[in-house]
């Protein structure tokens, strides 16, 4: 079984990802040290295959031949083994952090699982649906990244973070 990720992001800028971002920059202080902020929807498919290719082969043909997960029209997706590090890379002393959010309830996940499986795609086990923050952060190392970037997402009092409401959902911050 092998463990594959899609990433899908709008074409047009994200106004939501823009929003946030003038927010965290502008008032609430972090405009040295957050470069870039963008998000995707995330999913994370367990696929019954031969190899890793055959795996990210399948999700590939759902995402391009359902309407379940991308829309042609406005979306850009990415297709990856999970853990893959993007492909870009960063100017010298800024760190790209992933911070991974899932509600607590109402996983669509197992819905998504038994459409594909009545569309004949038998071969997915798993989906799990999740919202992923993607921050370029300014910093010294890789830990002080991931504190700044864990400060920023989740939300603790009204001033201090934005991208996470602990009450109702969950995370998982990666540098």
């Amino acid at each position: 079984m092998y463990q594959v990720e899609l990433l899908v992001r709008l074409k047009i800028p994200d106004v939501t990802a823009l929003t946030a971002s003038n927010s965290l920059r502008r008032r609430m202080g972090y405009a040295k040290v957050l470069t870039e902020l963008k998000r995707a929807d995330y999913y994370l498919f367990e696929v019954e295959a031969e190899t890793a290719e055959a795996a990210e082969q399948i999700v590939y043909e759902i995402a391009e031949q359902t309407s379940l997960f991308v829309n042609p029209n406005k979306h850009a997706f990415e297709v990856r083994e999970k853990g893959q590090a993007s492909d870009e890379k960063p100017e010298p002393g800024v760190f790209e952090v992933s911070v991974l959010v899932r509600d607590v309830e109402g996983d669509k996940g197992p819905g998504l699982r038994d459409t594909l499986v009545r569309l004949g795609y038998a071969a997915v086990e798993s989906v799990q649906a999740q919202t992923m923050w993607i921050l370029k952060i300014r910093a010294g190392d890789a830990e002080g990244a991931k504190k700044v970037a864990e400060e920023i997402a989740v939300t603790t009092s009204r001033s201090k973070g934005l991208l996470v409401n602990p009450h109702y959902q969950q995370y998982t911050v990666t540098v």
